[in-house]
C-alpha cells in the first residue's frame, strides 16, 4: 500500500501454465494479474461465481470458500507435479468433475508415475498440495525456501546462467530468429 507501507498481500488467484512465463535469460515471471485481489478486499464477484481454471484452483477456490495466499502456493504446486509427472493432475469429462477431485484432494504418487522424481521434491511437492490450507507452505516465500535448498542440495553447482542456457537451447531457432528481427529493425 502506497500510503501505509504494509504490503496488499495479493492472491493473484489464476496461477497456471498460461501464467507463468520464461524469459530466454531464464528469468520466471508470472503474469495476468486480471483476477487478482488484495487480502481482505471486498470481493464484487457474484456468489457461487468461480474465477479461475478449473484445474488449477485449491480444493477452498473449488468449494468456493474464502481463499488467501495458499490457494496460489496449492496452485503453483499442481504446476510442479504436472511439470514432475508429465501429465495433468486434475482433469475430468467435465467441469464439475474436475472440481469434485480437487475437493476430494487425492494427489497420486508422483514417484509412482516418475520414479526419477527424488523423494525430498516429492515431500515438497505434497506440502504445496495438502488438502487442508493449514498444513500447506503458509506462503510462496516458504514454498520457494524449500525448493532452493532441494536445489542447493543436490545439484550445488546450478545457476541461473545455467537455466538460461538450458532455456536458449530449447528455442536456439526463436532466439535466433529474433535477433534477425532486432537488426532489421
Amino acid at each position: 500500500d502506497d500510503s501505509s507501507g504494509k504490503p496488499l498481500n495479493i492472491i493473484h488467484r489464476d496461477m497456471s501454465p498460461q501464467n507463468i512465463m520464461v524469459s530466454f535469460e531464464g528469468e520466471i515471471k508470472v503474469v495476468d494479474f486480471g483476477i487478482a485481489k488484495a487480502e481482505g478486499e471486498k470481493e464484487e464477484t457474484k456468489a457461487g461465481t468461480l474465477k479461475g481454471k478449473f484445474s488449477y484452483m485449491s480444493p477452498e477456490q473449488a468449494s468456493g470458500e474464502r481463499i488467501d495466499s495458499r490457494t496460489d502456493v496449492f496452485s503453483l504446486g499442481i504446476v510442479l507435479w504436472e511439470l514432475l509427472a508429465n501429465k495433468r493432475l486434475f482433469t475430468s469429462s467435465s467441469e464439475m468433475n474436475t472440481l469434485k477431485k480437487i475437493r476430494e484432494g487425492k494427489i497420486p504418487a508422483i514417484s509412482k508415475i516418475n520414479p526419477n522424481v527424488p523423494e525430498e521434491l516429492e515431500r515438497i511437492v505434497n506440502i504445496a498440495l495438502a488438502k487442508d490450507a493449514d498444513n500447506r507452505y503458509q506462503t510462496c516465500a516458504e514454498f520457494y525456501k524449500d525448493l532452493n535448498r532441494f536445489l542447493n542440495r543436490f545439484y550445488p553447482d546450478f545457476s541461473s546462467h545455467d537455466f538460461s542456457i538450458f532455456v536458449k537451447s530449447l528455442y536456439a531457432d526463436e532466439v535466433l530468429s529474433n535477433r534477425k528481427k532486432f537488426v532489421e529493425y
